[in-house]
């Protein structure tokens, strides 16, 4: 098991890396951090602000992590490369797990170099900071996995891969400009990120209620994956 786990893992690993595409859009990110502090600088405003971060993490993730993995999936899934992985004896927790590692692993650069970049207030030594965006980094994970075995056809997955980019960039964004979006982000899997942006220096019991939140979608996220590879085996 070990063996096949390790062999999965460098294979993710390999897609991420040598498919000029994809790694294009992991490096994107950080394009478009420098492209956002070079504009906001001639106008003279600043993006140390927590507020500002709030919104290019959660961006940075969609195109950086979620793009990928929509595209991963729904190519395998065209190819018919899952099923021939699950023919082989890969099992369900194998396939999900070496996709999710190796995402995380891309996933602690952008929410580590971002904050440098934009010269932010916020350390990356913050063990708030590091706490919800790695929930957050998993939830965007589970839902691009879903996403990607939804999608049968690589065309599929770039019409369901665009609206959750979408949600995912300009949900906190809108949360910041009316109380509607607001309720929506702090019920959704963003909620424990969220509450960090507007309260950088919050501790875990008052922000009990949005771990609860966040932990409630992990676990509906993983059944949700879970019930589809098995679906996906028997299709």
């Amino acid at each position: 098991m070990t063996k096949r786990l390790s062999a999965l893992i460098w294979l993710r690993f390999k897609l991420f890396t040598v498919n000029k595409a994809i790694l294009f859009e992991i490096i994107s990110p950080f394009i478009f951090a420098y492209f956002y502090k070079y504009l906001y600088s001639l106008q003279k405003i600043s993006t140390q602000n927590s507020d500002f971060l709030g919104f290019l993490i959660p961006f940075s993730l969609s195109i950086g992590i979620s793009i990928p993995i929509i595209a991963i999936l729904s190519e395998e899934r065209e190819k018919h490369s899952l099923s021939a992985l699950m023919l082989s004896g890969v099992r369900y927790f194998e396939y999900l797990f070496s996709l999710i590692v190796v995402s995380l692993f891309f996933s602690l650069f952008i929410i580590t170099i971002i904050p440098l970049i934009l010269n932010s207030k916020v350390s990356i030594l913050n063990f708030n900071y590091f706490f919800s965006s790695i929930f957050m980094a998993i939830s965007v994970c589970l839902i691009s996995l879903i996403a990607g075995l939804l999608a049968k056809t690589q065309i599929m997955g770039q019409m369901i891969g665009l609206p959750i980019m979408f949600m995912i960039s300009f949900l906190p964004m809108l949360a910041t400009i009316n109380n509607f979006f607001k309720i929506i982000v702090h019920y959704s899997f963003m909620s424990l990120f969220y509450d960090y942006i507007q309260n950088p220096n919050f501790t875990l019991p008052t922000t009990l209620n949005s771990l609860t939140i966040t932990f409630i979608w992990i676990l509906l996220l993983i059944l949700s994956n879970y019930l589809l590879l098995k679906f996906s085996r028997k299709d």
